[in-house]
């Protein structure tokens, strides 16, 4: 019973979170009107599909990271209820947060999650030098490598089209 209880929250977390990020990768595409919704709203599930199975092969590591392993103690970490646990906080953090119109990340939500339900489990036996290291510093320096190489993508990308001579879309 545990175990479908898990098999429940996994699922309600990937609709939390489909529910949650389909859009937003495409909706300036809407928004613009370059695209109508029904067109937009498939581009969004494509690409969604799409980094689904890319991250089977590319996302190792951070499945790894989010397993909680090193971050709470392995007793805890391998138990049916901590599983569970996270599963349910991080789905209903990013439906509360959809629901009331709050910007919300789901690699923030899980990140809580599991630091949040390591917390009640284990007391204060949580790693937080792993949290900072692990997560907390990729999650605050990825915004600004990700300006920086958009930074660079756009330069190189705006000099290819000037010395091509492009001047309209």
């Amino acid at each position: 019973m545990l175990y479908a209880a898990i098999i429940i929250g996994v699922v309600f977390l990937a609709y939390a979170n489909g529910s949650n990020d389909n859009f937003k990768g495409v909706a300036t595409l809407f928004g613009s009107n370059t695209t109508n919704y029904r067109t937009a709203i498939t581009w969004a599930t494509i690409t969604t599909l799409a980094g689904a199975i890319c991250s089977i092969f590319l996302a190792k590591a951070l499945l790894k990271n989010f397993t909680g392993k090193g971050l709470v103690p392995d007793s805890i970490v391998t138990s049916p209820e901590f599983v569970l646990a996270v599963a349910i906080g991080a789905a209903a953090t990013v439906l509360l947060a959809t629901f009331t119109g709050f910007p919300i990340s789901t690699t923030h939500s899980i990140t809580g999650a599991l630091v949040g339900s390591g917390l009640m489990a284990s007391g204060a036996d949580v790693n937080f030098f792993r949290l900072g290291g692990v997560f907390f510093l990729p999650l605050l320096l990825s915004p600004f490598i990700a300006l920086a190489l958009a930074s660079m993508l756009y330069s190189i990308l705006h000099f290819l089209r000037l010395k091509f001579g492009i001047t309209s879309k």
